[in-house]
């Protein structure tokens, strides 16, 4: 019952350990170059020699205002822009080839013009996070609204509801799950996003402090740079679970009663 109950915690907790020790074995074994693989221990003391000195957090508080500032605009975008394209079709017609041109070109090639456009700031970067969580944002908000039956909305005509009223009571609710389902995924390329810019060009961030391992041929930040950016993501997915699984607080009851 337990281990059913907590196994997503139990087996990537088991597995970890077991992957450190045949990691730093391969390397003691085998004599890897550090320069090339250092050993988890080794990088362990990396990692914390950056903490002590206390200037990763600054490249770590840079990539998060990127993502939370990015983020934060680019949802209120995709939101406006789904409802206004789920209720006007002419709408949807005329921007969305515009928008899935932009979309499709690879976000590294548009990196570049930001920052000529707006410089090595977090102006540049949290633009190219718009970009990218606007999207997924606005077409899960199109899906939405669309989804909804015309009975729902004849019933709201009977009860001669107000047009904020429509929009309180029946999409709001409706549009919920597919919007938190769309931030889940907004999250992590809001993350890719942000990384992109700072190593096409930036002064702080971890995306920079990849370019600088890179540049240094230093195998060790690259590593604990790469290291932080999956334990950030990691921790905005498990954070945008937890909000989705409050917010919809009902189909976990109802799942508990089913089972």
């Amino acid at each position: 019952m337990f281990y059913h109950k907590y196994r997503r915690i139990i087996l990537p907790a088991a597995f970890l350990p077991a992957f450190l020790v045949v990691w730093e074995l391969y390397v003691r074994i085998f004599r890897v170059p550090n320069y090339l693989l250092p050993g988890p221990t080794e990088l362990f003391w990396s990692m914390l020699r950056l903490f002590t000195d206390g200037e990763v957090m600054k490249h770590i508080a840079v990539t998060m205002e990127e993502i939370f500032v990015g983020t934060a605009i680019g949802i209120a975008i995709g939101l406006v822009l789904g409802y206004v394209m789920a209720k006007l079709r002419w709408i949807e017609r005329l921007v969305m080839p515009f928008v899935i041109i932009v979309q499709t070109a690879p976000k590294i090639s548009l990196a570049p013009l930001f920052i000529l456009w707006m410089g090595l700031g977090i102006e540049s970067k949290a633009a190219l996070v718009i970009l990218v969580v606007s999207f997924p944002i606005m077409i899960n908000e199109v899906a939405a609204i669309r989804s909804i039956e015309e009975n729902v909305y004849n019933l709201m005509k009977i009860l001669k509801a107000k047009r904020w009223q429509v929009f309180a009571k029946i999409e709001i609710p409706y549009s919920i799950e597919m919007l938190l389902s769309g931030i889940k995924l907004a999250l992590t390329q809001a993350m890719t996003g942000a990384v992109i810019g700072e190593m096409i060009g930036a002064k702080a961030g971890l995306g920079y402090l990849l370019t600088l391992g890179s540049e240094t041929y230093d195998i060790k930040m690259i590593l604990n740079a790469v290291i932080l950016l999956s334990v950030i993501g990691l921790g905005l997915y498990l954070l945008s679970e937890f909000v989705e699984r409050k917010a919809l607080y009902w189909k976990v009851l109802d799942k508990s009663v089913v089972g």
